[in-house]
């Protein structure tokens, strides 16, 4: 055999239905880097307020927080594949709607509201599906390969190519054409989904009756396992924090700076998103090579916490390549830290719960991003852009450091994880 067919990569790549699931959300995510240009550019054209972005922002992450334990529950009670099909089936519709809207110069600020909420709705019962499907579709020798090429697509298409592409098509199109191509992918991650085997997708649990319990049970014994393991619990409090602190003045903040205080353009907005994303790109393929460092706890906290830091010298940038340079550190750092974070739920976290798990992960975690979208601008407006970035920033990177000196958070750095190869 040779070297290219022995290779973790190589060997991933040739199971059909994972290369079929990572295509179709390379595809999706690339419409998700166009998203996230158009819907800042298009509420800033109807309002020159970031409270307004602000509540959009809200719009789309609070029913990502309230539904988000239900997806992760249906996900392991139903098939995962008919799940992520019907949720990107509404995610497609509701994104045309919204290009239509614009296309035909109808759109109003509540409608995109609703449109969002929509749209975040869906996203919260295909995102535990999709983090839990990957664990059963590959070997267990190589989890550490595939999520680091899922955690590779987020730079490179979510944070790169899609951002850049969205910003040509503004300049070019609108942001009307912006939504309807995002649309488009959406349609295509309908289509991989559909063309891969069902007979290899099942429920979680494989062996064993089938479980009836209730959902309220079920729920609870995700929340219990979640208690006891201290590197799990510490996490998901520390990420809510730092979403709460960078999510809300990074999305609101940054797209406001550009317009308003650099005078830039949508291509420029999507250039700094891009750049930023090879930052992440290279944190991935480090982990993809390398594997993931033997102290996978202290990494993910101190990535979280520098991430966080490179986020307060935002308010005092005076050109566009500055502000490139301080995304790459938090695309980067967030990356790295997301990765190592995601190897360890797939390794330490039993099968038959990791969709509720995941789940969990993501209610906790953004749990507070709909209240740091919607204070956002309040908060800029009150202690200004700078101050806002500057406290918002540091504090993410002080909860990131003190969360390694919860006892037993290192727990998993002392324990041999089979599955899972380290670099120094």
């Amino acid at each position: 055999m040779s070297g290219a067919r022995r290779h973790p990569i190589a060997r991933l790549f040739r199971i059909r239905d994972y290369s079929l699931l990572w295509s179709g959300s390379t595809v999706s995510l690339f419409g998700d880097g166009i998203y996230y240009v158009a819907i800042p550019w298009e509420v800033y054209h109807l309002s020159s307020s970031p409270a307004a972005y602000g509540l959009v922002g809200a719009a789309f992450s609070l029913p990502q927080v309230v539904f988000v334990l239900v997806g992760g529950v249906i996900s392991d009670r139903l098939n995962r594949r008919t799940l992520m099909i019907g949720a990107s089936v509404t995610s497609a519709v509701t994104i045309g709607v919204l290009g239509v809207l614009v296309v035909l110069h109808a759109e109003q600020l509540w409608m995109i509201l609703v449109l969002v909420f929509v749209y975040g709705t869906s996203q919260a019962l295909f995102m535990p599906a999709s983090k839990a499907l990957t664990p059963s579709l590959v070997p267990l020798e190589l989890l550490p390969q595939a999520t680091a090429m899922n955690q590779l697509l987020e730079p490179v298409t979510l944070a790169v190519v899609g951002p850049a592409v969205g910003g040509l098509v503004i300049a070019a199109a609108g942001t009307g054409a912006a939504f309807l191509l995002d649309s488009a992918t959406f349609a295509v991650a309908v289509v991989t989904l559909v063309l891969m085997s069902g007979g290899t997708i099942k429920r979680a649990a494989t062996e064993g009756p089938v479980r009836k319990s209730s959902i309220v049970r079920e729920a609870r014994e995700a929340l219990g396992f979640v208690r006891a393991t201290p590197w799990i619990w510490a996490g998901l409090l520390s990420a809510a924090i730092g979403n709460l602190s960078l999510s809300g003045p990074l999305t609101v903040l940054l797209p406001y700076i550009v317009k308003y205080n650099l005078h830039g353009s949508a291509t420029e907005l999507g250039l700094i998103f891009a750049v930023g994303g090879v930052g992440g790109v290279a944190a991935a393929l480090f982990v993809a090579v390398r594997g993931t460092p033997r102290r996978k706890v202290t990494w993910i906290f101190l990535a979280w916490a520098v991430a966080n830091l490179a986020m307060t010298p935002i308010g005092f940038a005076t050109s566009a390549w500055q502000l490139m340079l301080l995304s790459v550190v938090i695309v980067s750092g967030l990356t790295l830290g997301n990765l190592i974070w995601f190897t360890l739920m797939g390794t330490l976290v039993p099968n038959e719960m990791l969709g509720r798990v995941s789940s969990l992960d993501m209610m906790v975690s953004f749990s507070l991003t709909p209240v740091s979208n919607a204070l956002t601008g309040p908060a800029a407006a009150l202690a200004g852009v700078r101050n806002t970035l500057l406290g918002a920033g540091v504090l993410g990177a002080v909860v990131g450091v003190a969360a390694l000196l919860v006892p037993g958070v290192r727990d998993p750095e002392k324990a041999k994880v089979s599955a899972a190869p380290t670099s120094a």
